[in-house]
């Protein structure tokens, strides 16, 4: 028997199975989190023989932001990995797509999947949890004018065009795809655009003087506009972006500021930068406008692409001198702000786009905070109970302050060995009153010369490494005053001269206590070498020597 069915009806059969197929090739089932499941609660006496993973499926969630799974990264019996979306995200992606026959969930599943494939999850949770809306007015723009005779001829001509403009598959990503098909946004709709760049600054100054937007900064070549509202951050702008943000009714502008607040608790700003000549229907080649915000590290041009991967940063730093010096500023109260709190000059995150723009916190915030920053800082590292090198308050005071008291941070009465290794120290600290002091480690620590006899704990070390610095000379003055010292290591120093007298006494004083010393050798000349050789032989006979 035969049907006859209508060309709709048609459609609708060829969007089904293809829908119905993509799921069944993209989506977990149950069985395969049973069998997860089960392979969790193996006993241990089913494990491979020599130990490693159970012979079963394991699945890794993949979550948003809310801690929802998305997707899950699921390892086969013989190691191979996939990724499953849940049903409920690929519905999410079905919705999206704006055409009647489903055509572009294939692209938007590759699209997720490619960024798990580049290690970057943080992008393919966005893509997935916040910027499918933008994904179907893309598309949606895409769908309508890929046949058109203008977007034939003109597309190709888009910075990065694909060969096949019309090749859906040809684009990479969201960013990709808006870069191509931004300017046909409206092509065929009958309203026009009336006003060019003066309805650009009139929409801008319009929310300005509403005050639901700030005009941040301004000179002869830029702006810097702040939208506070969702509709002063859409309007405006209209389809000159593709950013989230943007998209009138979408709420990720409101949670962006709101759950990535600044230090005080107050909204966080968002920053869009237009050059002048952005007004004049010049498109900057498609880069502006920019959309900064710091919280949610985001530096972005108008296709939502980070220009500070790009390297494109440097150059607009470089291009508005006046933009580089007003940001330096918001930044600067941005870090005061952290500093307040308690550790903003180590742990602020905006300390290293203060630094990214040509900055330092000394000089962009007061020094009455600087101060109080420091002082927080040396409270920490008090607190730490972590080996001295792994003190990273200590090590910031060190670099950045200057004439620490390195013995305020450590235990005088217990301390058995002090490893200063990699610290920029200088020169050792005075460690003589450390009684249970036994091993002294202060190797690439740019030190010049042997710490003097009377830093260290005479009646207590044994070994003294010194290695990879900058000393000329060994050993120190009065060493032999160092009763149980029976090593020195002082390999990878530029040494000129030994103190052949202190040597003999260290080798010939204390009941041979000293029995060994490491260091280079090939720096003496003339007669101080033969000196020291000569001393060594007769003097330094139960020496061990690595030279």
């Amino acid at each position: 028997m035969k049907y006859i069915i209508s060309e709709n009806q048609y459609k609708i059969l060829l969007k089904e199975d293809r829908v119905e197929f993509l799921r069944n090739q993209n989506v977990i089932d149950q069985e395969t989190l049973d069998q997860a499941v089960e392979g969790e609660n193996e006993r241990e006496d089913e494990r491979p023989e020599g130990g490693g993973r159970p012979r079963g499926i394991t699945v890794e969630p993949i979550e948003n932001h809310e801690g929802i799974d998305i997707a899950y990264i699921v390892t086969n019996r013989r190691g191979r990995q996939s990724i499953k979306l849940s049903p409920e995200i690929f519905q999410d992606i079905v919705d999206a797509d704006p055409s009647n026959n489903k055509q572009y969930v294939q692209w938007m599943i590759k699209v997720f999947m490619n960024h798990i494939k580049e290690n970057d999850i943080e992008q393919a949770v966005r893509f997935l949890a916040e910027d499918l809306p933008e994904a179907n007015e893309f598309l949606d723009v895409f769908d309508k004018v890929k046949n058109k005779k203008v977007f034939k001829r003109s597309a190709s001509n888009r910075p990065n065009a694909p060969q096949d403009v019309r090749d859906i598959n040809q684009y990479n990503d969201l960013a990709h795809l808006y870069s191509v098909v931004s300017p046909f946004i409206g092509v065929g709709d009958d309203e026009e655009d009336e006003g060019g760049e003066s309805k650009l600054y009139k929409s801008l100054k319009k929310f300005i003087d509403l005050g639901e937007a700030r005009l941040a900064y301004r000179d002869n070549d830029v702006l810097v506009y702040t939208p506070l509202t969702i509709d002063s951050s859409c309007e405006p702008l209209g389809n000159l972006a593709s950013w989230c943000t943007r998209r009138a009714g979408n709420s990720y502008f409101d949670s962006y500021r709101r759950n990535n607040p600044k230090p005080d608790g107050t909204l966080s700003d968002y920053y869009v930068i237009m050059p002048k000549k952005l007004f004049d229907g010049d498109d900057e080649g498609g880069l502006y406008p920019l959309q900064f915000h710091f919280e949610s590290n985001q530096l972005h041009d108008k296709n939502n692409a980070s220009i500070d991967r790009s390297g494109q940063l440097d150059s607009v730093l470089s291009r508005f001198s006046g933009l580089k010096d007003f940001f330096k500023k918001e930044l600067g109260a941005l870090v005061e702000m952290d500093v307040r709190k308690g550790t903003g000059l180590m742990d602020s995150p905006y300390i290293k786009y203060l630094n990214r723009f040509g900055g330092s916190a000394k000089d962009h915030i007061s020094g009455e905070a600087y101060e109080e920053g420091v002082k927080n800082i040396q409270r920490l590292a008090s607190e730490q109970t972590v080996p001295l090198k792994q003190n990273k308050y200590l090590n910031w005071l060190i670099s950045n302050v200057g004439d620490v008291n390195i013995t305020e941070y450590l235990d005088k009465d217990n301390l058995e060995m002090a490893d200063f290794t990699d610290m920029k120290i200088k020169e050792l600290p005075d460690l003589s009153e450390f009684k249970k002091l036994t091993h002294i480690v202060a190797t690439n620590c740019d030190i010049n010369k042997f710490p003097p006899v009377d830093y260290l704990p005479a009646e207590s070390l044994t070994m003294l490494s010194i290695g990879n610095n900058n000393i000329e000379e060994i050993p120190g003055e009065g060493y032999e005053k160092l009763k149980r010292l029976f090593a020195i290591s002082a390999g990878g120093n530029p040494i000129k001269k030994v103190n052949t007298e202190t040597l003999k006494r260290m080798c010939t004083s204390n009941d041979g206590a000293f029995v060994r010393l490491s260091f280079d050798p090939s720096g003496l000349e003339g007669e101080n070498k033969e000196e020291f050789y000569k001393t060594k032989e007769e003097f330094c006979s139960g020496v061990m020597w690595s030279i």
